[in-house]
């Protein structure tokens, strides 16, 4: 047999950073998990992704729904995929008609009448204060109206 040796090219690399923040109670908003995995794996990359994966498989099975500012992708960078009744993702609560997406910084000051602070702490808890203002825009009937004006670059008014 002839045996071929392949070069193996690294990938853009970066971190991959995910914060765990409660979603209900009196430590809502607090975060309890802060995870830093590299998207190119060696020794180290690989075990924290193994922790990781292994911290929101336990809190998937007990039913837990994570909310995230585009959760889904940045989870499918290290190979971890969630059931899709268990993972929402503000990206596309606020989605257009049309496709068109957001950041935080665009949606905080128009949604929460507050001040984007970057960090991946922030963005886990400014994603949970995103999903419920969905739920309160739901509940209102003012969502469709709130979207509307968001993606016409207007400010939103609070409700």
């Amino acid at each position: 047999k002839q045996w071929y040796q392949r070069r193996v090219r690294a990938g853009p690399s970066f971190l991959l950073r995910v914060v765990l923040v409660r979603g209900q109670g009196p430590h809502e908003g607090v975060p309890f998990s802060h995870s830093i995995c590299p998207t190119t794996f060696g020794t180290e990359g690989h075990q924290s992704t193994k922790l990781l994966y292994f911290q929101i498989k336990c809190l998937v099975d007990r039913g837990v729904i994570l909310v995230g500012h585009n959760i889904a992708k940045q989870l499918k960078f290290v190979n971890i995929q969630l059931p899709g009744q268990q993972c929402i993702d503000t990206v596309d609560l606020f989605k257009s008609s049309l496709g068109a997406t957001h950041p935080l910084q665009y949606l905080c000051p128009r949604l929460l009448d507050t001040e984007y602070n970057p960090g991946p702490q922030h963005a886990a808890q400014f994603a949970l204060q995103l999903y419920e203002k969905f739920l309160e825009l739901k509940r209102a009937g003012q969502f469709e109206k709130t979207l509307k004006s968001l993606h016409e670059g207007g400010t939103v008014g609070t409700v």
